[in-house]
Formats: structure tokens, sequence, C-alpha cells
């Protein structure tokens, strides 16, 4: 048995949710407010149900409440937890992250712009700062971009959310892992939670698209000879080809076609875009808390949930992101339990089911294998 108590709760709210629903019971459960409720109208229509629990989560979210709607044993539950306190907002450990992630996707633009076949060949007349100037413009645009598009639907749907926190790497891919939003409460429901996971990586898509396309026109078609003579000229330069995902495959004959007996050298913008192809990919993989993550969530629920998140772990590994997919699934392991949105009865909508394909589409033309298994 429980830990049952009489019913003591805030009369104004209780009204709310007997506005919306038909309340069977009511009870105490471990401090915890709790109500058996049912459709009004004594039929269970999934829409309906959505629409008043919304209603309800809206009311209960301006005093300071979470409700959380379950399906137990065949009834519909709503249980009331207390919203944590938020304090004053501070923003200046967002703003020092981003100072320090411009330094550093600075520095890696510089690196990469400041090539001698750049420098003494192919741009000799674009000053360094130039072409590090537009590097950094791209790859801020795509991440930055991707975490405002989380922040408008978080503002929009009512959630308590932080604005993003940049975070910098060393000189390579792009001078930073991204970025990350924390969110302070659940989603209202999977329609939500699904809006949050999809908005970031769509609209950095996006920016991806604009930015493959103004780096492939910027990037040059060269001989083979002349590799091998750049490599007498200059032994310090390494030519490493990239693996390239299918955005920029199909883009390239399309604004920079290669004659045959030639190769595509990437200007640094280019590789901007070739590292927003990269974070796309493996962001939509639908693993745990990434943002494919929150869609496949969205839309299987919790158990399904768990098992999706191991085959994009495997997949992960088998493109060779062994070290990301390690980590993964250490805090995998480490994970409180799933806490999914306030209402995890709802289904998945169906506009959004189809803008599944959407998702799809995306996660098949970002798609970057940098060291495959071979079986």
């Amino acid at each position: 048995m429980g830990d049952f108590s009489p019913y003591i709760f805030d009369p104004d709210l209780e009204r709310v949710i007997e506005a919306e629903f038909f309340v069977e019971d009511r009870y105490i459960e471990f401090d915890t407010p709790t109500f058996i409720v049912s459709p009004r109208e004594g039929v269970y229509r999934p829409e309906v149900v959505k629409d008043s629990f919304k209603r309800v989560a809206r009311a209960f979210r301006e005093k300071g409440f979470l409700p959380f709607l379950r399906r137990e044993g065949g009834r519909l539950i709503i249980r009331v937890v207390k919203k944590r306190p938020s304090g004053r907002p501070s923003y200046r450990l967002n703003l020092l992250l981003l100072l320090i992630t411009i330094g550093t996707i600075s520095l890696d633009g510089y690196l990469k712009s400041n090539i001698r076949i750049f420098t003494e060949d192919l741009m000799a007349n674009t000053p360094v700062l130039v072409n590090t100037l537009l590097f950094l413009v791209s790859v801020l645009g795509i991440f930055g971009l991707h975490e405002l598009a989380h922040k408008f639907v978080s503002m929009k749907e009512n959630i308590e959310a932080s604005m993003p926190y940049f975070i910098p790497a060393p000189p390579g891919l792009g001078g930073t892992y991204g970025a990350v939003i924390i969110q302070r409460e659940p989603p209202t429901n999977r329609d939500e939670l699904f809006d949050l996971g999809l908005s970031g990586p769509l609209i950095g898509f996006l920016a991806t698209v604009i930015v493959s396309i103004f780096g492939i026109s910027l990037s040059f078609t060269v001989p083979y000879s002349k590799l091998q003579e750049w490599s007498r000229r200059y032994p310090e330069v390494a030519f490493q080809p990239l693996p390239m995902p299918p955005l920029i495959n199909l883009l390239i004959p399309l604004i920079k076609p290669i004659p045959p007996g030639q190769t595509l050298i990437l200007h640094p913008v280019a590789f901007a875009a070739w590292v927003g192809c990269l974070i796309a990919f493996l962001n939509l993989l639908p693993i745990w808390q990434l943002d494919g993550g929150h869609i496949s969530r969205a839309l299987l629920g919790a158990k399904r949930h768990r098992v999706v998140s191991l085959v994009g772990l495997l997949v992960m590994v088998l493109c060779g992101f062994y070290m990301m997919a390690i980590l993964l699934a250490f805090f995998m392991l480490r994970a409180k339990q799933d806490i999914g949105p306030l209402d995890d009865v709802s289904p998945l909508s169906l506009g959004r089911k189809i803008l599944l394909l959407v998702y799809v589409a995306v996660l098949a033309l970002t798609v970057t294998v940098i060291r495959p298994i071979l079986f």
C-alpha cells in the first residue's frame, strides 16, 4: 500500500482539473497530490484529452506546479509536483563561453586559412583575416541558429529553459562542440517534445545548406598534377580527403563541377559546412538526450526509445565515432529514470508524424562516415 493521507490541495487548481476532467478520486500519495480522472464526455478521444490537459498544465505552471498525466492500470492519473524555484537568471557564464568559443572558432579558421597553398597560390590577394571571419560567421551561424531555434520553441511553449551555453573546442573540427540549452522543466506533451527535438537541427540544416552553397562556390578545382607540385613545394601541408556527406556531394556538381583529372580544394567556409553536416548527423541519431533522441522518444514512448537508443549507438560506432558512442553510453547508464513530457498519454499528432519524413531526409543528407567498420 502507498502512503495515502486525506486530500488537501489548492482549491483553485482543483477546480481547473474538474473543469477539464471528471475526477473519480483524489488523495495525497507520498506527499504528491494525485487525481484519478476520466474524460468529461465519458469517451476517451486522444485529441480532446490532449487539449484538456494542455489547459490544465498552463494553469498549473502559472501557479508554480507541474502536473503529470499517466495511464496506469487502464486509468488516467494526474500527479502534481511543485516546480523548483528558479532564481534570478545570470548570463555571465553564457557570455563567457560564447566569447571563448568565438576565440577557438577564430583560431581554427585562421589555421585553416593561413595555409601556403591559399596565401601564396589560390587566394594570394585575399587577407587571411577575411577568410577567418567568414569561417567564424559560418560556424557560429550554423550552431547559433540551431540553439536559438530550440530557445524560440521553449519560449513559445512556455517551457523554462536557459540561454545557449556554447562549448569551445581545440582547433580541428570547427573550434566548437556546438552548444546546449538546459531545459528546466518537461514539455507539456509529445508534440512539444518533437518540436523541441526537430526545430534546432532543421534550422541548423537550412543554415548549413546556405553555407554549403557559399563555401562550394568559393572552393577550387585543381589538377592532380598541381597537388604533386604543392607536395614538393609545401611539404608541411598534408592533403587529406574528406568523406563527404550526401548534401555536399549533391551540391558540388551543381555549383562547382569537377573536370576529369582534377579534384576539389575546399575553402574554409566549405569546411564549416562539412562540420555542420557532421554535427547535424550525430545530433539527429535517435539516441538518449540528443535531438534525434527527443524525436524518437516523442514517437515511440519510453520503453521503445531505450531500444532505439541502443541501435543509434551501434550506428554511431559503425560510422567510426567510437569515443562519442562510449561517452553517450556511459551517461545513458548513469541517467536517472526517464521523466518524459507532462502528458505521456496523448500520442504524437498526425502532422508531426508526417514531419518525420523531413527528419529522415535531413538525417540521410548529412550522413558522415569517418572510419567505417567493415565486416
